[in-house]
């Protein structure tokens, strides 16, 4: 019991604590940097033209002005603007948004902005999360965030004052939620309620089905309609001049041959010279980007996140006006690419390269600059970056679909190095010399111990494991087992001692069980192919070739764990 205690506490000796100072230091130098990206930021609104024009804004609090009266759809903003700005939106969007239309503009604006830009440092927790980091999210977020806002989506949306980076923030929070039951409903509901704010969050129902969770699909369609007819209930002249007569209208959104169009339609548009709309040119575009989406989002399978991103590229490609504002979604998928799923594919740091370099240079506001000083590229350049966007949201479908996983490090042996981890495990490794450590946890309930089958890597699918996933820096073990068991099947333990001996995967991993006992929630396999209860005389009988290699030690102390009395047959 005593070697086990200083396993389960954090060691009070001077090398257990060192790593935290470090710690400390990046996330203070994080917040710095963030804190001088936003107070730059707002230096740059004060000094150039368009910094802090907020015509977005001025179009959501003055429109939805007119949700009272019945002038919400003749509204049009009147201040300096490239085309014309009616109010666009759902009539439920003018519920939400009439508030603002009863505070004073100069805290609408500056309360908007600062929102704005803790949403966007939200949104890369909620990302970092996705991706299975559990500790130092905050001070990467920070990072990441502090970057995000000078790349073209970001700063376009700050600027207008655009509604986009809420809307991805709640979408992400949806996506936390349905690692839950409950959580499923929850976020189905709230993506219907964000689609009757905007439409474009409605393609996130896709990706309740991608995952095989269709109650949030079916959570998120009952939201949606009940948006509609609550507002035909209060509103029906503005409800029915929308959902009748606006809604397909693109034109009235903007031009759709513009080059800060980045849709699929937008980029044909330019190509034949006039709007495609929804001819057959469009149709067969818009199928092979769906063909491309469905083939990655299988080959993704149990990385949740990357086919939300996958989902989120589909909608961006076909929806037929995708202003460079809505790309906000390139963090959260460059997010993925260096710290979730997307690393471990062959290829991913070129595909991050490459949305850098787009989104940095801000190509298709230069060409819209290009167009408006006179300057005429030749056709074949100008229509290739004119869909440079579009092109790579294509080829990033195509990479996903085809990319190969980057192996294991060759001196670790293939069952040994899949033991026991997901795909949202951290790419830990020794620290100090000490070999990182894997945690498997024994939940026990009623008698029965709970087995999890694997759904991957080839050589492994299908056997059975204790669930878990590896201890990242500064993370305690029995926490590892408590964030693993959360991720990997919904449910909250408390961990306790440690069974049996630890098993050595390699040179530099560790693997070790703990016993746990579930806290609330039913396990589901929300990373595996299926559960299992067992009690101690199925265990003594289990086909061992049917068993995760590094899992079999554990089998006797397992045994005397569980005991010989009767369970009581726990539900999963």
């Amino acid at each position: 019991m005593a070697a086990a205690s200083q396993l389960t506490r954090p060691r009070r000796s001077a090398p257990r604590s060192l790593p935290l100072e470090p710690v400390r230091s990046r996330s203070v130098l994080a917040t710095a940097i963030l804190a001088a990206s936003i107070i730059s930021r707002l230096v740059w609104d004060t000094l150039t033209v368009n910094g802090r024009n907020f015509v977005d804004l001025h179009v959501y609090r003055d429109g939805s002005a007119g949700l009272t009266d019945g002038s919400l759809y003749h509204f049009t903003y009147t201040g300096a603007t490239d085309f014309a700005l009616p109010f666009t939106y759902p009539p439920f969007a003018a519920v939400v948004l009439y508030p603002l239309s009863l505070i004073p503009w100069t805290v609408v604006a500056l309360v908007w902005q600062v929102a704005t830009f803790a949403a966007l440092y939200g949104s890369a927790v909620l990302a970092l999360r996705l991706c299975g980091m559990a500790t130092g999210a905050y001070a990467t977020a920070a990072l990441w965030s502090a970057g995000a806002i000078w790349c073209e989506p970001v700063r376009v949306t700050l600027d207008y004052g655009q509604i986009n980076v809420f809307l991805m923030f709640a979408t992400l929070l949806a996506a936390t939620w349905a690692r839950s039951s409950r959580g499923v409903l929850a976020g189905g509901a709230l993506i219907g309620l964000l689609a009757g704010i905007k439409l474009t969050p409605a393609i996130t129902g896709l990706w309740y089905l991608a995952i095989r969770r269709p109650l949030g699909a079916v959570s998120a369609a009952i939201a949606f309609l009940a948006t509609v007819i609550g507002c035909y209930i209060f509103f029906p002249d503005i409800t029915r001049t929308y959902y009748r007569d606006l809604i397909g209208d693109a034109d009235r959104i903007g031009p759709v041959a513009r080059p800060i169009n980045q849709s699929l339609r937008g980029a044909l548009t330019r190509i034949v010279g006039h709007d495609v709309g929804t001819s057959w040119i469009w149709m067969i575009a818009a199928l092979v980007a769906l063909i491309l989406a469905i083939a990655a989002w299988r080959k993704l399978r149990e990385d949740t996140f990357g086919v939300l991103i996958v989902v989120q590229l589909l909608g961006l490609l076909i929806s037929p006006i995708s202003w460079t504002h809505h790309w906000v979604w390139l963090l959260p998928i460059a997010i993925w690419l260096i710290h979730g799923g997307g690393r471990r594919r062959r290829g991913a740091p070129v595909v991050f390269g490459i949305w850098f370099i787009l989104s940095a240079a801000g190509i298709p506001w230069l060409l819209k600059i290009f167009t408006q000083v006179g300057w005429n590229l030749p056709n074949v350049p100008a229509d290739i970056l004119g869909a440079s966007w579009s092109l790579m949201a294509l080829a990033t479908l195509i990479w996903i679909a085809v990319a190969d996983i980057r192996p294991e490090p060759a001196n670790t042996t293939p069952d040994a190095a899949a033991s026991t981890t997901t795909t949202s495990d951290a790419n830990s490794g020794a620290v100090d010399g000490e070999p990182a450590v894997v945690v498997a946890a024994a939940i026990i309930d009623g008698g029965r111990l709970l087995l999890a089958q694997r759904s991957r890597p080839a050589a492994l699918a299908g056997k059975w494991e204790l669930p878990g996933g590896r201890v990242e820096p500064a993370e305690t073990a029995h926490d590892a087992v408590r964030r693993e068991i959360r991720e990997e099947l919904g449910v909250d333990v408390e961990p306790a001692e440690q069974l049996g001996g630890e098993v050595a995967l390699s040179a530099q991993r560790v693997l070790r069980a703990y016993r746990a006992g579930l806290v609330s929630g039913a396990p589901r396999a929300l990373e595996h192919l299926d559960l299992r209860w067992v009690s101690a005389a199925e265990l003594r009988d289990f086909d061992l070739d049917t068993m995760v290699p590094a899992d079999r030690a554990w089998l006797p102390a397992l045994i005397d764990a569980l005991g010989e009395h009767e369970p009581t047959s726990p539900q999963v």
